[in-house]
């Protein structure tokens, strides 16, 4: 049977550690042999890797330029078993150009940025080197050909994801009515939107809190923005978390707050938990919600609008509860780790 690698940049929590994780254990649970490559250091999701079965190594990669990680990454990719090698994130893309080009041409890449992105002199290289190019959205894969890479190397592979079970340590959490938002909190992540609904919120529902996990480069922005709001006590900033299960779980509201288009592993977790969810209507969400149906949307930057649609459904839990139950039938029926892994697969089979 085939043997499958794949090399990512990180497995701190995030959408593409959690996409890895569940393409990874959909394999092995075909009995297909799977390698993990991991340009940082070791991460809780890193076990998670290795108790499904996969053989994980890590670099433990200081930048770019860490000579040693290189040489034991290039060290790695001519020892591993591999038919297919499958890099996640421009950073492995970089790291892997740089110390085992020939590796290139077997490639294919996922994990690319949602908005923003214009390829440098040397990513032109390696992108046009690769074999295949995933795309989560129909929106993106459109952008990506604007960008000059040929429709012939892109293809469309939606998210899919499962329930992580988390430790039971962590469940469950009593601090209820809450809504939650989960990070990465970077310049497009629109959460000033969820700190703001709080302030109009708070003549109507006091009792309200919001939770946020997570970390960023504009964390200590939204810090500072949180000082300013006469609710400033209502809002909690949690850090990083490695399970985020319980806090959806136990959530009122599940917020996906972007400014632009992006947030989809964060949209798949809240339709899975159970619990309604609230996104800003960004090119590429309506791909995976249904507004009215699996999901409310709002326009980003509406901070009167979203906080009057988290008023809606806190006072309408039947319609909250409809919402869920639709958002989950759907997730599993349409974003499902499967799913995901038996469209990669096709993928795999035409360059056997």
């Amino acid at each position: 049977m085939p043997a499958f690698t794949f090399f990512i940049d990180s497995t701190e929590y995030s959408g593409h550690s959690r996409q890895l994780l569940a393409c990874v254990t959909e394999l092995r649970s075909m009995n297909y042999t799977v390698a993990v490559g991991v340009l940082g250091r070791e991460a809780p999701w890193s076990s998670l890797l290795a108790d499904s079965g996969a053989m994980v190594s890590h670099f433990d990669s200081k930048g770019l330029w860490d000579i040693k990680a290189l040489f034991q990454l290039r060290k790695w990719l001519q020892q591993i078993p591999s038919d297919f090698l499958h890099v996640i994130s421009l950073k492995a893309l970089d790291a892997l150009g740089l110390a085992s080009p020939s590796f290139l041409a077997k490639s294919f890449l996922s994990g690319f940025p949602k908005t923003g992105f214009r390829p440098n002199a040397l990513r032109k290289i390696l992108l046009a080197k690769v074999r295949k190019i995933f795309c989560l959205t129909l929106a993106s894969k459109n952008r990506l050909q604007t960008l000059g890479i040929p429709a012939s190397k892109l293809a469309h592979l939606p998210p899919g994801i499962s329930p992580q079970n988390a430790p039971k340590s962590l469940d469950p959490l009593s601090e209820t009515p809450y809504l939650f938002s989960s990070g990465p909190f970077h310049h497009d992540f629109n959460h000033r939107d969820a700190l703001w609904s709080m302030d109009i919120l708070h003549y109507v529902k006091p009792e309200i809190k919001l939770c946020l996990n997570g970390t960023g480069a504009n964390l200590q922005s939204l810090h500072s923005f949180r000082t300013a709001l006469m609710t400033k006590d209502k809002i909690d900033f949690r850090g990083q978390v490695d399970y985020q299960e319980p806090w959806l779980a136990n959530a009122s509201i599940i917020l996906v707050t972007n400014l632009s288009p992006g947030g989809y592993y964060s949209t798949l977790e809240a339709m899975l938990s159970g619990r309604p969810l609230i996104a800003s209507k960004t090119v590429g969400m309506a791909e995976l919600v249904e507004d009215g149906k699996t999901a409310v949307l709002y326009a980003p930057g509406e901070c009167a609008a979203l906080a009057k649609r988290i008023r809606l459904l806190l006072d309408d839990p039947a319609r909250a509860s409809e919402i869920a139950h639709n958002a989950r039938e759907s997730a599993e029926s349409r974003f499902s780790a499967k799913h995901h892994a038996a469209k990669l697969l096709q993928y795999y089979d035409d360059y056997k």
